[in-house]
C-alpha cells in the first residue's frame, strides 16, 4: 500500500557549505532524507511540517538547543584526535566521528565530510560552522595544515578544551552543595512562616498581650506582601533595564569588568582565568606556527573581562611597534608580574611559546586552589549562617508557644 505524501520542513548544506532550507513531499522521514542526499545537500534538521510548531515551546526552546555545545566539541575534538593519530585519513576519519556523534554534532561534522570531500581544507570547513568552531580553534587547524603536523595540533586542542571543561565542572561541582542548602534552608523558612506563625498570631490578638518581635514583623509582612512584592518587581525591573542598558554600552560594560578587577577574591579570579586563557590560547597557536601578531590577535578575542581585552588590545599595538611582548604587557591590568618576567625570560631563549602554555598552567591551578579554598570555607559558613537563622526563627515560635501556654493556664 503506499504511504500518503507527507510535507517536511528541512534545513540542509549545499556541496558547497551555504545552507539552504525549504519544504518537500514524501512517503516518510527517511525518504525526505534521501531525497535531499539525492539533490546533492546534506541533511542538518529534517521534520514534518507543522510537527515542530505542534510541540510545547518549553521543548522546543529548552530542550533542542541547536548547536553543539562545547562538550560536544570537546568530545569531537579527542576522538578525531586519536583516529587522525592513529594515521587515519581525514576523509575517513570524519566519516567514523559523524557515526558516531550525538545529535548535534552529526550534522556538523556531516557537512564538513561533504566540503572536504569536495577538496575544501579542514580548517575552511569548520569556518562554515562559527557557532561550533570558534576563530582560535580554525586558526590553530590552519597552522597544523600549513606545518603538516595536524595530529599534534589536535591533540594541543583536545588538551585546551578538556582543561577548560574541567575547570568549568569543578566550578559546577563546588557551587551545587551551596546551592542546596540554601534551597532547603528557604524552605524550612517558608514552613514555619506560612504554617506555625500564622496559627499563633490570632492567640495573642484574641488574649490582648503583644506578639514577639519576630513574629510581629512577620505578620506585617505577610499583611503588606501586595506592597511588597510590588517593590521588589519595581527594583527588579530597574535592574534588568540597568543590565540591559549597560549591555548596550560597551564603555559601561568595561567599566563593570574594571570594578570587578578591583574585587578583593572576584577581580583575582578573574584576572587569573582571562589572563590563562589568553596564554594558553596564544601559546599554543604559536607552537603551531602562527605568527604573533595573528596570535595575539586571536588570543584576544577570547578574553571575557573587556578591560583586560582592552588592556591587550593597546599591547598589541605596541607589539606591532616592535616592542617585546613582555614590555607591551606591562602596562596590561591583570597580568601579573611573574607572568612578565616568564614571558621575558621565553622570548630571550626563543621558547616563547612553551612559556606562555606554562604560564597558563601556573595560573589555572592558582585560580582553581582559590575555588576550592572558597568553597572549604563557604560551605560552613552558609551551614552555620542558616544553622542561626532557623534557629532563631524555631527559638522565637517556640518562646512564643511557652507564652500560649501560659495564657492558657491563666
Amino acid at each position: 500500500m503506499t504511504q500518503r505524501a507527507r510535507n517536511y520542513r528541512y534545513v540542509a548544506y549545499t556541496q558547497a557549505g551555504h545552507p539552504a532550507e525549504g519544504r518537500l513531499q514524501a512517503g516518510s522521514l527517511d525518504d525526505a532524507i534521501e531525497m535531499l542526499w539525492e539533490r546533492g545537500l546534506t541533511p542538518f534538521e529534517t521534520s514534518e511540517d507543522g510537527a515542530a510548531d505542534s510541540a510545547p515551546w518549553w521543548r522546543r526552546e529548552l530542550l533542542a538547543p541547536r548547536r553543539p555545545s562545547r562538550r560536544d566539541v570537546a568530545a569531537f575534538t579527542r576522538e578525531l584526535t586519536t583516529l587522525i593519530q592513529s594515521g587515519i585519513a581525514i576523509d575517513d576519519a570524519l566519516r567514523i566521528v559523524a557515526e558516531q556523534s550525538g545529535g548535534r554534532m552529526r550534522p556538523v561534522v556531516a557537512a564538513m565530510l561533504e566540503l572536504v570531500l569536495d577538496g575544501m581544507h579542514l580548517s575552511d570547513a569548520m569556518a562554515r560552522h562559527p557557532a561550533a568552531f570558534p576563530d582560535d580553534y580554525v586558526s590553530m587547524v590552519r597552522a597544523g595544515e600549513t606545518s603538516g603536523d595536524l595530529a599534534r595540533v589536535f591533540g594541543e586542542l583536545a588538551d585546551l578544551l578538556e582543561r577548560r571543561q574541567e575547570l568549568a565542572g569543578k566550578v559546577t561541582s563546588a557551587l551545587l552543595y551551596p546551592c542546596v542548602l540554601i534551597a532547603l534552608a528557604l524552605v524550612a523558612v517558608g514552613v514555619v512562616m506560612g504554617v506555625l506563625v500564622p496559627g499563633l498570631a490570632p492567640i495573642f490578638a484574641q488574649s490582648g498581650r503583644p506578639m514577639p518581635t519576630m513574629i510581629g514583623a512577620i505578620v506585617q509582612c505577610e499583611e503588606s506582601w501586595p506592597s511588597i512584592v510590588m517593590i521588589a518587581g519595581a527594583i527588579a525591573g530597574g535592574l534588568v533595564a540597568a543590565a540591559a542598558a549597560m549591555s548596550r554600552s560597551p564603555a559601561a560594560q568595561r567599566a563593570g569588568d574594571r570594578i570587578l578587577l578591583e574585587l578583593p577574591l572576584a577581580g583575582t579570579l578573574s584576572a587569573e582565568q582571562n589572563v590563562a586563557r589568553f596564554t594558553r590560547t596564544l601559546g599554543s597557536l604559536l607552537r603551531c606556527g602562527v605568527p604573533l601578531l595573528a596570535a595575539q590577535t586571536s588570543a584576544g578575542s577570547l578574553v571575557r573581562n573587556r578591560h583586560i581585552a582592552a588592556g591587550l588590545a593597546a599591547a598589541l599595538d605596541i607589539v606591532r611597534d616592535g616592542q617585546s611582548l613582555s614590555r607591551a604587557l606591562a602596562a596590561c591590568p591583570g597580568v601579573p608580574p611573574v607572568a612578565l618576567r616568564m614571558i621575558a625570560v621565553g622570548e630571550e631563549t626563543g621558547k616563547l611559546g612553551e612559556m606562555l602554555l606554562r604560564i597558563a598552567t601556573v595560573l589555572e591551578q592558582q585560580s582553581r586552589r582559590r575555588i576550592e579554598r572558597l568553597m572549604t570555607l563557604l560551605t560552613p559558613a552558609l551551614t552555620v549562617a542558616i544553622a542561626a537563622l532557623i534557629g532563631t526563627l524555631i527559638f522565637t515560635v517556640m518562646n512564643a508557644i511557652l507564652t500560649v501556654n501560659e495564657l492558657a493556664v491563666r
